[in-house]
């Protein structure tokens, strides 16, 4: 029997040079190459190009076996009804054959959001300037992390409190900034003038001194202008039950003492993962779980949204290109339900009237009664 294994490699390959001439965001065609991959290894020896909508099935009910979720089984399907359509498109196969295969979609969770006082409270438990303008600038613009990360000082503008962010697929657009975003901003960066704006902190290194198997080793790390990443170097200074460790730490000092040990500055964003841990961290302190940039964001959009703000204007400010992305971000709040409720309907306003003679106590007139 022959082997398709390498033609499936190929195509694969293939695959994955036209998500990069498309401009497929990295962690998107990571994904999408890990759903090829277990579908070819689903197949085996088995060509790609000769699959029907039974292999599809086989394939999901495998994933689902081993352990996969509703929705990450939902996005398999999805990913591979996206490459049997390039491979439809190069003219490999005649027909989409996973566009046959019908799966119910799961279900959307409402994904939590923040209420201004507890935007409040996260405000207040910020401990450091760093967290002060990180808290202020993600819920003040609903900018999506990266672009918070690579934000550079030369595209904030402080005079006209706006500041250039870069999205997905590289766009480009303008966000306002609050004034205490701007504040918190100004507080946290000082003087500084170039460089991104919340830059990786790198601790300074003073060594350390261990005991390793019964010895005293002193370890520390030489900084030159030539040589960023520095050079660390070792010494052994003798035995524990010799040395007292107060000796021992003399010595250590004596080594040490004139070298460079403080690491050069480095302009290097702040990581994505140190955001995260910063924000979770801050919201720990004031009991609200998995704090995060994009609670953050669809917060700043659903309090926009209750203040009167249109989905166009929050379209906008998020970046989105299609309003029905928006209208996930937004979750309507029970106060605005009920005054626009009560505002719109004919026989809500006569409910509003006698609520207001009642917490008058007097009796309502007989023009705003409820019949």
């Amino acid at each position: 029997m022959r082997s398709y294994i390498n033609l499936n490699k190929k195509l694969a390959r293939r695959y994955d040079d036209w998500m990069v001439a498309m401009h497929y965001a990295p962690h998107t065609r990571q994904s999408y190459a890990r759903t090829v991959r277990l579908f070819r290894e689903f197949l085996g020896s088995r060509s790609i190009a000769s699959v029907s909508h039974l292999e599809i099935r086989q394939f999901m009910k495998r994933v689902a076996e081993d352990g996969a979720t509703w929705h990450t089984t939902y996005n398999h399907l999805g990913v591979l009804r996206q490459f049997y359509d390039f491979l439809n498109l190069g003219g490999v196969v005649s027909y989409v054959a996973p566009r046959l295969v019908r799966l119910r979609a799961p279900k959307k969770k409402l994904l939590p959001i923040l209420s201004e006082t507890e935007i409040q409270r996260l405000i207040a438990a910020t401990e450091t300037l760093r967290e002060r303008a990180l808290v202020e600038i993600f819920y003040g613009t609903g900018c999506r992390l990266r672009e918070v990360s690579h934000l550079r000082m030369d595209d904030v503008d402080f005079a006209t409190r706006t500041a250039r962010v870069t999205g997905k697929f590289r766009k480009t657009r303008v966000v306002l900034l609050t004034k205490s975003a701007i504040q918190a901003l100004r507080a946290y960066v000082g003087n500084r003038q170039s460089g991104f704006v919340f830059r990786e902190d790198r601790p300074t290194p003073k060594g350390w001194l261990a005991m390793t198997n019964g010895y005293w080793v002193a370890t520390w790390k030489v900084y030159h202008r030539r040589f960023r990443k520095g050079r660390q170097k070792s010494k052994c200074l003798g035995r524990v039950d010799a040395i007292p460790r107060e000796v021992a730490k003399q010595q250590f000092d004596s080594l040490v003492e004139g070298v460079n040990l403080i690491c050069p500055a480095t302009d290097r964003p702040l990581s994505n993962t140190s955001v995260r841990m910063i924000l979770r961290g801050i919201g720990e302190r004031v009991g609200l779980r998995n704090v995060g940039p994009h609670m953050l964001r669809r917060s700043f959009a659903t309090h926009l949204y209750d203040h009167g703000a249109g989905l166009e204007v929050i379209q906008a400010l998020l970046g989105h290109v299609y309003l029905q992305t928006t209208m996930q971000y937004i979750r309507l709040s029970t106060s605005r339900l009920l005054k626009t409720f009560e505002n719109s309907h004919p026989r809500g306003q006569m409910k509003w009237a006698l609520m207001a003679a009642l917490r008058e106590n007097r009796r309502p007139s007989v023009r705003n009664r409820v019949v």
